[in-house]
């Protein structure tokens, strides 16, 4: 429920319930005062309300002394009715009750005596009982006939009106009603502040925790308002933030070590040009055979540092995903046999046996960018060239056909690669070789390169070896259902 819903509900509820309250602390007084009220039998409170001065006063006296001094002059109908017609008030009466029988009942009041007047023993003022349609108030005196008989005389008057009725009860129902209505607001206050601060006091403490740089807490709510859904869009935010700053100290790091490597490998073949050179300069080449072989030196090491900066340049590109790919629907059969042609004759001096091994009637069209992808089979066919410890090198190509892509897999016969280093080969500078000798390796960005390439084709790449049995580095490619060219 929304916070907007649940105050609106909150606020017909303080304004509802302290009526439905009321009106059930009224059925409360009901039954606790019902005898009082409604009917006057009150068998329990006798005389708790003082009667007010009025016009039949010195009537009720009157009886009073009658009923001390000389009883039996109540069962006297005569004296009884001279006093009756003394009564100022339209719907006055006088009651005599003798044991449990009515000896004398004014005109104006039959109804009464059919009713069930208070019994012996509880004499006092009522200010409100129904007889009939017709609200009465009653005054009471208790006395015994001569004989003993037990007597009541009632003197019923017009009802109170409803003011002397609030006025009678005025501090039950004050009290009442005020404390429903501060018990009401207090309780639907706190339900309500409840449901709110408490998701409130959870984002301050998370961000307490955030400005101390405490990211390893979780928040969590399983309420559908606003606050929930802001609680879990904060630790939505937590999350992304501390894997931000996670991958910002991977970069950082990532960045030492290839500040690192690239001075190791430019500042090796530089250290090697500036000594060949000042051999020149200072006539250590002094015949013509050995400048030729400074010269080669000189040369081999620029090409190879020149090498190094368009692979390092390539890299950051892929790495920041800035480089442009052209992908189109390629059958990749015929790309296939035309490019390991090509490849075989530029191996061709140095004794390499290059297989394609495919399914029978492949005819699977793949998305790709010819270019890009040339250059990583590249990259990881001459890494097994390079690494190869056989006077025959071979490499198989094999192609698997699956149901949405294509699996490639490049196999050597060269010495493998140890199981604990197969997760290491892709990543950038890596060598196995740890002196980082340049006569024994590259760069340490060729198969990075190609990790990166088949990424971008949203491809996967990974390697399988056994030392001594030789590398598979196998990848995928999409596989589509239009045909290309």
């Amino acid at each position: 429920m929304s916070i907007r819903k649940r105050l609106f509900i909150s606020n017909a509820a303080m304004v509802f319930m302290p009526i439905v309250m009321v009106m059930l602390y009224f059925v409360f007084l009901h039954l606790l005062f019902g005898s009082e009220i409604n009917t006057f039998t009150n068998h329990g409170r006798p005389g708790w309300a003082t009667p007010p001065a009025g016009p039949n006063q010195a009537v009720f006296t009157r009886l009073e002394k009658t009923a001390s001094l000389e009883p039996e002059k109540l069962l006297d109908m005569a004296f009884l009715d001279s006093l009756t017609s003394e009564l100022k008030a339209k719907h006055a009466g006088i009651i005599v009750r003798k044991g449990d029988h009515i000896v004398y009942t004014s005109a104006n009041v039959k109804e009464a005596a059919n009713g069930k007047l208070p019994a012996f023993g509880h004499e006092g003022y009522l200010p409100m009982a129904w007889f009939g349609h017709r609200p009465y108030t009653i005054r009471q005196h208790d006395f015994f006939f001569k004989d003993g008989t037990k007597g009541s005389l009632f003197l019923l008057g017009k009802g109170g009106s409803f003011p002397e009725f609030a006025r009678t009860f005025f501090p039950l129902i004050f009290i009442g009603i005020v404390l429903i209505v501060v018990l009401t607001n207090v309780l639907l206050s706190y339900l309500v502040s409840r449901s709110i601060l408490k998701p409130v006091r959870q984002l301050s403490t998370a961000a307490d925790k955030i400005s101390r740089g405490d990211l390893d807490f979780h928040l969590a709510s399983n309420k559908k308002d606003e606050l929930g859904k802001l609680v879990n869009a904060f630790d939505d935010m937590r999350a992304k933030l501390k894997e931000s700053l996670e991958l910002r100290e991977k970069y950082e790091k990532n960045r030492r070590e290839l500040v690192a490597n690239i001075s190791h490998d430019l500042k090796t073949p530089i250290t090697a040009i500036l000594g060949y050179v000042e051999g020149i300069k200072d006539g250590v080449a002094n015949t013509e055979e050995k400048l030729q072989r400074y010269l080669d030196t000189i040369h081999a090491k620029a090409l190879y540092m020149d090498r190094l900066i368009d692979e390092l340049f390539l890299y950051s590109k892929l790495d920041v995903k800035s480089l442009p790919f052209h992908f189109e629907n390629v059958r990749l059969l015929p790309f296939l046999e035309d490019y390991l042609e090509e490849l075989r004759l530029e191996l061709a001096d140095r004794q390499v046996q290059i297989d394609l091994r495919v399914p029978d009637a492949l005819d699977a069209v793949v998305l790709l960018d010819r270019n890009h992808i040339i250059r990583a089979m590249n990259n990881i066919i001459y890494n097994s060239v390079k690494y190869t410890d056989k006077e025959n090198c071979r490499i198989q190509v094999s192609v698997e056909e699956q149901v949405d892509k294509v699996k490639i897999q490049i196999c050597d016969n060269g010495p493998g690669v140890p199981p604990e280093e197969l997760e290491n080969i892709f990543q950038r500078f890596y060598r196995i070789e740890p002196s980082r000798n340049l006569e024994t390796g590259g760069s340490g960005l060729g198969l990075a390169i190609a990790a990166q390439i088949i990424e971008a084709h949203g491809g996967t790449i990974w390697a399988d070896s056994r030392p001594g049995e030789g590398l598979c580095l196998s990848f995928t490619l999409q596989k589509i259902c239009d045909q290309g060219d």
